[in-house]
């Protein structure tokens, strides 16, 4: 995320418009945390669970990860 942070703060910068409050939430909410967010060496639980909705796993060599903000994103493990 941190890689194309242009791209996901002009995402949520439209969410922020938006008539749904939820999303108008999660877009503020994610801002923020990108807004300050650095690289992580390690795991770290709290990040996860503040925008990760879920995950799913195929064959074990590919996962689909959902954020809370209703970004999909496929990951291939070769």
């Amino acid at each position: 995320m941190i890689e194309n942070k242009d791209y996901f703060m002009e995402k949520w910068k439209e969410g922020l418009k938006s008539d749904n409050v939820l999303v108008r939430y999660k877009a503020k909410q994610f801002m923020v945390i990108l807004e300050n967010a650095k690289p992580i060496e390690k795991f770290d639980i709290k990040l996860f669970f503040s925008i990760i909705e879920k995950m799913v796993v195929f064959n074990a060599n590919k996962i689909i990860v959902n954020l809370l903000d209703g970004t999909e994103s496929e990951v291939v493990i070769e």
